[in-house]
């Protein structure tokens, strides 16, 4: 079986001011205290809610702009959690 994954390229040129579903790709969130890390690190950024992320097996889904990107990946970065992938999730329905 093939295991497909769509996903819509992310335009680093044009920054539209509606959210999108971003992934994060993240290591070893499947151990606990890197699940609590994950999450402790995420709550601590002021412009997201929590409401709008959602915690996956392999990583995090977050709700969010665009432009907010590279903030997330330096929160991360500072926390020292691995960056594997980042990409907005395709939605046929959109």
């Amino acid at each position: 079986m093939n295991k497909i994954l769509l996903i819509n390229r992310i335009d680093t040129t044009d920054f539209k001011t509606e959210e999108k579903r971003i992934f994060f790709l993240v290591d070893d969130t499947q151990i606990r205290y890197a699940q609590e890390h994950l999450i402790d690190t995420l709550h601590k950024v002021d412009f997201l809610s929590k409401e709008n992320i959602i915690y996956k097996y392999n990583g995090v889904e977050i709700l969010m702009k665009e432009k907010d990107i590279p903030k997330i990946i330096k929160a991360l970065m500072e926390a020292n959690i691995d960056i594997y992938s980042i990409y907005e999730l395709y939605d046929p329905m959109k």
